[in-house]
């Protein structure tokens, strides 16, 4: 085992800039806009990121150490990555920077990937309007990569993609997506040049009649929990139906997502 670093003070610079990556608000998302990471918990996240060069350190216990599944994501990642750094923290420091109580003592920081959005568009994208909710946001992100897209985009009012919450909630898509913060909607002018699609309440159009005009690319807007797509975006989209029963006002948008994506794909599977 590599060199480990043991930490027992909350004082530590280190533990510091954890807690505050942890948290969520303005001041958690500023600091992983300036630093450049984000923090996984648990095992699962932690084996997503596995043998990735973005993977920069792991933190666990010595209880931890002495679990299987904790020892074997370490040894791997250190053997693939032997220049990431591993912490030790005494069970006491963890428990006051870990809200989750049951889960198995692990956490990593990774490096959040900047990449620039192409040119020319030849695959689909997931536009999120003002999408608030941590878990809808984690929850469509892994819709998303399920159903084969890779670029995500979210428009100012969304929340912070790489907050801890909407990590969990996406169990490991972003290691799969290409995703772009605080758009605007003059960014989506400018730069989709794909036909956008919009859900709305108010269409005629039923999804399901759209047949043969999915199988081109396509960006899919969902938007805000109680306001949905902006009217200026809606006007610059072509909206969709969802068709449901009317004895429930609407379907959330997390759900939303889920079947228009997949009934792109299952178009899309006809026809192969």
């Amino acid at each position: 085992m590599k060199d480990a670093k043991y930490l027992s003070s909350a004082d530590n610079p280190l533990i510091k800039r954890l807690k505050v990556l942890l948290e969520g608000g303005a001041k958690a998302n500023k600091t992983r806009q300036d630093l450049g990471l984000a923090v996984l918990e648990g095992v699962h996240l932690a084996q997503a990121w596995l043998a990735s060069e973005d993977l920069v350190e792991l933190f666990t216990t010595e209880s931890g150490l002495a679990q299987a599944e904790i020892a074997a994501v370490i040894d791997m990642q250190l053997a693939v990555v032997p220049n990431t750094d591993l912490y030790i923290l005494d069970d006491a420091l963890w428990r006051k920077i870990s809200d989750l109580e049951n889960g198995p003592p692990i956490m990593a920081c990774v490096r959040i990937p900047k990449h620039d959005f192409p040119v020319k568009q030849s695959d689909d994208v997931l536009i999120l309007d003002g999408v608030q909710d941590a878990g809808n946001v984690g929850s469509m992100m892994r819709t998303a990569a399920a159903a084969g897209l890779s670029y995500v985009v979210c428009l100012k009012g969304t929340a912070q993609a790489w907050s801890p919450k909407v990590l969990r909630a996406a169990m490991g898509a972003h290691r799969h997506l290409k995703i772009f913060e605080a758009w605007s909607l003059n960014m989506v002018r400018e730069k989709i040049k794909l036909p956008l699609i919009a859900t709305s309440l108010m269409s005629d159009q039923d999804l399901y009649d759209l047949g043969d005009d999915l199988l081109d690319p396509h960006a899919w807007v969902f938007g805000n929990e109680g306001g949905g797509v902006d009217p200026e975006l809606l006007a610059i989209s072509r909206s969709v139906l969802i068709p449901q029963d009317p004895c429930i006002e609407s379907l959330n948008v997390g759900a939303a997502a889920a079947i228009c994506l997949f009934e792109m794909r299952r178009v899309r599977r006809e026809v192969k």
